[in-house]
């Protein structure tokens, strides 16, 4: 990288950028350009070098990111991102470390998840449907839930590589947590349904480029749809919540928390690096459990 004395927020925020997608780390890249216009929104034509990020100014930032409406975790994410590439700055000689984050919320507002309930589930994998975009977005969901709710980008870039000897073997993009999978007899179904529609080398109907650049495009597109193929989905069965690709790991975590499975085998089933990170996942899944012993004990009280 350029070691110039003084560089620009923007023009460092572009340097990274190209450094991102150079190592195929596509995901961090887009964060970093999403991070990118908001603050050449914000900063309206004016010049800010990286040695001139204070405190001041980022609480300015956040007023104006506030102002336009965004929510607590949106601008959680975009500090949490500019307080990454100060510290970067900060490690190459660009800044003095002063610290502007000190008094910035970076954290994650636990928000409500709502696990599907197994008559919902049993509803969706009845539902006879004629659209093939829909049944492909009905299978994927099954297909996730059957692997222990394997997130949409791990099942978007599986190959054959990653099927062998009847198990699934690969290691998560987000942990880089090394996982396997036995092959259930209702997961090869859906794998054989689509065999002829797949490019290689990939073992589901999601991805076509080869290209690794090329291939997360395609899988950011894939996701959107996927996403509201299965709002309608939630719609034509009637589910409580709607209905998302995370659903399919949210519902599986807790069936099997309610099934008495032990913390720890949850944990490994879903590639969480420690049963911490296992405990505050349930923690923030629908607490229906407790919503129903809350009300058998006040339904006690009022037959009294």
């Amino acid at each position: 990288m350029n070691r110039n004395k003084h560089i620009l927020l923007v023009d460092y925020l572009s340097e990274l950028i190209l450094f991102l997608d150079r190592t195929n780390r596509f995901s961090t890249s887009r964060n970093y350009a999403r991070t990118r216009q908001s603050i050449s929104t914000f900063l309206s034509g004016r010049l800010l070098y990286v040695n001139e990020l204070t405190a001041e100014t980022v609480a300015q930032y956040n007023q104006f990111l506030y102002g336009k409406g965004l929510q607590r975790n949106t601008v959680s994410f975009y500090n949490r991102v500019l307080r990454s590439v100060y510290n970067q700055a900060v490690k190459e000689g660009y800044a003095r470390q002063s610290f502007p984050f000190a008094g910035v919320y970076t954290g994650v507002d636990i928000t409500r998840k709502r696990a599907l309930s197994i008559d919902e589930l049993h509803r969706i994998a009845a539902l006879t449907i004629d659209e093939p975009e829909l049944a492909l977005a009905r299978d994927l969901f099954l297909f996730s839930f059957q692997a222990r709710g394997m997130c949409f980008v791990d099942m978007a870039f599986l190959t054959h590589k990653n099927l062998q000897d009847g198990f699934i073997q690969y290691v998560r993009r987000k942990t880089g947590q090394a996982i396997s999978i036995r092959v259930e007899p209702w997961m090869l179904a859906i794998i054989n349904r689509y065999a002829g529609a797949c490019h290689e080398p990939y073992l589901l109907p999601i991805l076509r480029a080869s290209d690794p650049k090329e291939a997360f495009e395609q899988y950011t597109i894939a996701l959107s749809r996927h996403n509201r193929m299965l709002r309608r989905l939630g719609e034509l069965v009637g589910t409580e919540a709607p209905l998302t690709s995370y659903s399919a790991r949210h519902s599986w975590a807790t069936i099997a928390r309610d099934t008495a499975i032990p913390l720890s085998v949850i944990s490994t089933g879903m590639g969480h690096t420690s049963e911490r990170t296992t405990r505050i996942y349930l923690a923030s899944l629908d607490n229906s459990l407790v919503d129903r012993a809350n009300r058998e004990v006040w339904e006690r009280i009022s037959n009294a």
